[in-house]
């Protein structure tokens, strides 16, 4: 069996890996597990770019032949990741790309002769772990109307109606007061992201979540495509 572990940025993202992707690789042959980043920011957010490209590189050289990848997300990181001041005046569709490119580039840079480029499956999310639970909004609403007094059709349309005007899930606003968490939690003030996510996440399936977030599905592809 294939082996593949997630540095992932935080508990809810460790809990969604756990939960969710597991068992749909599993299925396939490949075995993943999330760990979170060595010396983690106990105030939040997503360390320096140095420490976790140390934890990354010692996890690929505890075992080789094991591949590496990652769950962070844009919205949330230092300036000092690579790639992160040049993605951000980019097009949506092309900074998460940019942003994995540049962690390669990085990685490849610092590892030496024997790192394995293929070995290292980069992925930057968008924007907020939540943006990935408005690819259903009726099965949001559904399960968060148990938290905030049955309201199950008013959520369902003030979610729809902030997924309307962003488009699509991945390009829901990354500002600090209109991030995905935020826009969830003035609505619904007892959402709790690392209790709710997963769950939300788990009801709306990957089949939903890939479809809807096209750079979340082309990470799911390049994972399930390890058992060839």
């Amino acid at each position: 069996m294939n082996e593949v572990v997630a540095i992932v940025e935080g508990q809810t993202e460790q809990t969604f890996v756990r939960d969710h992707l597991a068992t749909h690789l599993g299925e396939r042959g490949i075995a993943i597990s999330a760990v979170l980043p060595g010396r983690v920011n106990r105030h939040g957010g997503i360390r320096q770019w140095e420490s976790v490209r140390g934890d990354i590189l010692r996890t690929m050289k505890q075992r080789r032949g094991r591949v590496c990848t990652t769950m962070f997300d844009f919205y949330g990181m230092p300036t000092d990741w690579p790639g992160r001041t040049r993605a951000a005046g980019m097009p949506l569709d092309q900074k998460g790309a940019c942003a994995e490119q540049a962690l390669l580039d990085d990685l490849a840079a610092h590892a030496g002769d024997d790192f394995r480029p293929d070995l290292f499956i980069p992925y930057v999310q968008v924007h907020e772990f939540e943006a990935l639970l408005f690819a259903d909004v009726a099965k949001m609403a559904e399960t968060l109307a148990s938290v905030c007094h049955g309201r199950q059709d008013s959520l369902r349309c003030q979610f729809q109606a902030i997924l309307a005007e962003a488009g699509r899930a991945e390009a829901i606003n990354d500002n600090r007061d209109t991030c995905p968490s935020r826009r969830i939690a003035g609505l619904v003030p007892a959402y709790r992201k690392v209790l709710y996510g997963p769950i939300i996440a788990g009801r709306i399936g990957l089949d939903a979540l890939r479809a809807a977030c096209p750079h979340f599905g082309q990470w799911l592809t390049r994972l399930e495509s390890l058992h060839d």
